[in-house]
């Protein structure tokens, strides 16, 4: 099931579901409650985010939890409905069950296979209520492979750092580093980046390794995320990712200490 709704949930990105093709399927299936309790799963699809995948996967497991067959039956639903190109089987081999109702998927019911038994954000003790549950889906998704997802939610990571770390640093008073009142939505990761850069002198006496290199790793990190989570062809390697969790580790790291020291 893992592997389907992995080559599901990026299918659905390529053809641009939208948020009321989710809606629509969540509640002629009775899971719209569900849907609607998983964290930015319609605003995502509603805005084009980036990890949208990651919570239309997190949405699709949490119904797959409690009934497998509604999962499958969403999936299959909105699949039909989108009709698939002649190709789409040859680049998501584990969509083929979804064309034939009388089948399921293999191994629906097996466990699921970690690929990396090494954790991707490898960090004890993680602050806040909201953290602690990303890195562990940060992690999920590195264990069984889902590089794509992996990188998505990293960045999500280190923007949500960036923006606590800014907000619990200068509040209201200059909301407008972090914030876009008008539109009511937080700056892009890129303008985070440089306004954190811009203001770095406010933070270099909170942690060791503040300075240009850093601003720099983060700023390669976005960008690789970023085409990453932009490309038709997801193929990233052992070695690519292995750089990226080393970026991501240190960056992460940093940014924890510089928020709980604020």
């Amino acid at each position: 099931m893992q592997t389907l709704i992995g080559q599901f949930t990026r299918f659905a990105v390529e053809n641009n579901f939208t948020r009321n093709d989710w809606e629509m399927a969540a509640t002629e299936f009775g899971v719209h409650n569900t849907a609607t309790n998983i964290d930015r799963f319609y605003r995502s699809w509603h805005f084009g985010d980036d990890d949208r995948q990651v919570t239309a996967a997190r949405f699709l497991r949490s119904v797959a939890n409690d009934d497998e067959n509604v999962a499958l039956g969403i999936m299959r639903r909105m699949y039909v409905i989108s009709d698939p190109d002649s190709d789409t089987l040859q680049r998501f081999p584990a969509l083929e069950v979804l064309e034939d109702e009388e089948r399921e998927p293999a191994g629906i019911t097996a466990p699921q296979i970690s690929i990396h038994s090494e954790r991707f954000i490898d960090i004890d003790n993680i602050p806040g209520t909201f953290y602690p549950d990303l890195v562990e889906d940060i992690n999920r998704c590195y264990s069984l492979g889902i590089y794509d997802a992996t990188l998505v939610l990293t960045r999500k990571l280190l923007e949500n750092l960036l923006i606590d770390v800014l907000r619990e640093k200068y509040g209201t008073n200059r909301i407008q580093l972090y914030y876009r009142p008008n539109n009511g939505r937080f700056e892009g990761f890129s303008t985070l980046i440089e306004n954190f850069e811009n203001n770095l002198n406010d933070f270099q006496h909170l942690s060791g390794g503040l300075d240009s290199n850093f601003i720099d790793e983060l700023n390669a990190f976005r960008q690789n995320a970023n085409a990453e989570a932009h490309s038709i062809e997801t193929n990233i390697t052992e070695s690519e990712m292995e750089d990226y969790r080393d970026q991501a580790r240190h960056a992460s790291q940093i940014l924890f200490r510089v928020w709980q020291n604020l």
